[in-house]
């Protein structure tokens, strides 16, 4: 059995159980999500949160299980087969964060379930708990988070391990087909999510780029969480784009009543979905050998761009990174600082070897 997720023409989300019914309570929930509480504007999160939670009252239904009568069990239950079994859309585990955003919105239902009346107790126990903020992991008291922290995986930093050049750039050249090799480069040199090389307008890149006699320019995106934010494009990489769409793209539209928006099209002109891109990535990562997606290349991106910065004595380069990828939290980007270290350090350890190998040690 499975829920049925749907969207109304501004994109907020519905669903409807496996015999197409409608049930109130599930969709108030989503309506005080994506338009009550206004915590955010981005369909993209409406829709994340409306396919998380059918998820898991698809689950309920399978197990035969009223949701307002689960228990602490049931969510652990759920919560260990998230764990445990590959994904349907990338073949491979889920991480533990996308596994605790998951329980997150089941966290967030039932407190919502609770204050309507709909359930007498919550099915786990709740903590409050205070989340770090800022640099060198300070706390912040005005942010703060109710978890059910019994059923919360433990998260442990995951380490990046960031391919040499010579694998991204192999990598990207064995993608079939100019538009995909073309997306992989601008994930690559830009920094940009997989989301947003998907979003990324037409009208936002300059109409001759050939004409522009600087290096780099200045692009304005619509970032994760509908934020803008500028991101910096090698203008050698804007010719390709734009001969990309007056050539390929251009015959991928022609005959559709109204163009799409977006600079990247598949083969019937309509906009790409991520989860294509990632479909693509997967192929090209068992026809190269090499175990390279999305967010990868925008990690190998920052890492290079912050010890770029760092090698020129730029100021500040970690707020120049953060504001570039658009993270909220500077402590994200400091992740990417030991691996510039690491990069240091193996190169003189290289230099010395070269050293002793003149000096004939």
């Amino acid at each position: 059995m499975r829920m049925h997720v749907f969207f109304a023409a501004d994109e907020r989300p519905f669903v409807l159980d496996s015999q197409m019914r409608w049930n109130a309570e599930v969709n108030s929930f989503l309506a005080r999500l994506s338009v009550i509480s206004g915590s955010t504007t981005s369909p993209k999160t409406w829709r994340s949160y409306a396919y998380e939670f059918a998820d898991w009252l698809g689950f309920c239904e399978r197990i035969g299980m009223d949701w307002r009568r689960v228990t602490e069990l049931d969510i652990a239950t759920y919560r260990n087969i998230l764990a445990s079994e590959p994904s349907i859309q990338t073949g491979r585990t889920l991480k533990r964060s996308t596994i605790n955003h998951k329980l997150g919105v089941i966290t967030q239902f039932y407190r919502f379930a609770l204050k309507k009346g709909w359930i007498a107790t919550l099915p786990f126990d709740l903590e409050l708990i205070r989340i770090p903020g800022g640099a060198g992991g300070a706390f912040t008291p005005q942010r703060r988070a109710c978890v059910a922290t019994s059923l919360r995986l433990r998260e442990a930093r995951e380490e990046l391990d960031i391919p040499p050049r010579q694998d991204i750039r192999r990598f990207i050249r064995s993608f079939r087909t100019w538009r995909d090799r073309l997306m992989a480069e601008v994930m690559w040199l830009t920094g940009m999510r997989n989301a947003e090389v998907c979003w990324l307008p037409v009208h936002a890149l300059p109409d001759d780029p050939g004409a522009i006699a600087k290096e780099t320019v200045a692009v304005k995106i619509t970032g994760k969480g509908q934020k803008w934010r500028t991101v910096l494009f090698p203008v050698r990489l804007l010719c390709s784009v734009d001969r990309y769409v007056h050539t390929e793209r251009e015959r991928h539209i022609r005959g559709r009543s109204t163009a799409p928006p977006s600079v990247f099209v598949g083969g019937t002109g309509k906009p790409l979905k991520t989860s294509a891109v990632n479909r693509v990535f997967t192929s090209n990562c068992q026809r190269s050998g090499l175990d390279i997606w999305p967010h990868l290349l925008r990690h190998a991106h920052a890492v290079e761009r912050l010890a770029y910065l760092q090698e020129i004595g730029a100021p500040n380069p970690l707020k120049i990174v953060q504001m570039e990828l658009g993270h909220a939290s500077i402590a994200t980007t400091e992740r990417y600082l030991h691996l510039t270290e690491r990069m240091r350090a193996e190169v003189i350890e290289a230099h010395n070897s070269f050293v002793d190998r003149l000096l004939g040690d």
